[in-house]
């Protein structure tokens, strides 16, 4: 039953981590919802035990985001910020932008725009 519900996860979510010397770049494609929220936290927790400098979430295929996808990318944050490095969310589809902005976060989020 575990693998019928991990499957079911990867086709809501699909997060690839790469990493280029010290930055790390996550790609975010789908549904970032409470049912996938913990799998891209895990996504990040691994990239950030690489010790990179700074950590870029490509969010531009996004499909959509709910509260516990919003908290996730808010704790994503906050474990970079423990660990000194620098996080932004780089090309958010406009959903997630629309988000961010009604619920207040724009400028932990997306400073940059």
């Amino acid at each position: 039953m575990r693998d019928d519900w991990e499957s079911s996860q990867a086709a809501q979510l699909r997060v690839e981590a790469r990493h280029e010397g010290a930055e790390a770049t996550i790609t975010v494609e789908g549904e970032l919802d409470h049912s996938t929220a913990e799998g891209f936290v895990a996504c990040i927790l691994e990239a950030l035990d690489t010790k990179p400098r700074s950590v870029t979430v490509d969010a531009h295929a996004v499909t959509l985001t709910d509260s516990s996808g919003l908290s996730a990318l808010l704790r994503a944050r906050g474990l970079a910020f423990v660990d000194r490095v620098a996080f932004r969310i780089r090309d958010p589809s406009a959903r997630l932008r629309r988000l961010v902005e009604v619920s207040g976060t724009k400028d932990l989020l997306l400073p940059d725009e």
